[in-house]
């Protein structure tokens, strides 16, 4: 109901002739099973960290019946692999480098949003001088274990 509101208010602003608000920073505004997320993505970065002296890790933030949503750290590089049993929907947050996805590898940095089908190989490459970090989605829920490395 807030969002509704937020657009209903905005909308009123529009044709009453004022100015809509100014854009904010950046936010991840997620409802999940375990209650909402709602903060901006530099915080969030923040509260969770790369661990140090780790080149990979995955935070899961939460999850429902159908998905599970995690921050991915990377410091270097990922080994290519594939999800057989999950999709898998990325949106880089901070960094930049390349992804590969099936047989094509493109640039990517932030803001970039990808769509991995599950059986699909994949791997990112950090061309940052500093840890990149994304916001991953796999429908359905990861389970830790469907990682299937490949060449």
């Amino acid at each position: 109901m807030k969002r509704l509101h937020v657009l209903t208010s905005i909308a009123a602003l529009a044709l009453a002739g004022a100015a809509p608000p100014e854009p904010t920073a950046p936010v991840l505004d997620a409802l999940l099973a375990n209650g909402p997320i709602a903060q901006p993505l530099a915080k969030l970065l923040a509260d969770h960290p790369l661990a140090e002296g780790n080149d990979f890790q995955v935070i899961e933030l939460g999850r429902d019946a159908t998905s599970s949503h995690h921050l991915v750290w990377i410091a270097d590089r990922e080994q290519p692999h594939r999800h057989d049993a999950h999709d898998l929907f990325v949106v880089i947050l901070r960094g930049h480098g390349t992804m590969r996805i099936g047989s094509d590898i493109q640039p990517v940095g932030e803001g970039s949003i990808l769509y991995v089908p599950r059986g699909t190989p994949h791997a990112f490459v950090n061309l940052s001088n500093t840890p990149a970090a994304a916001y991953a989605v796999y429908v359905p829920p990861y389970d830790g274990k469907d990682r299937q490395p490949v060449k």
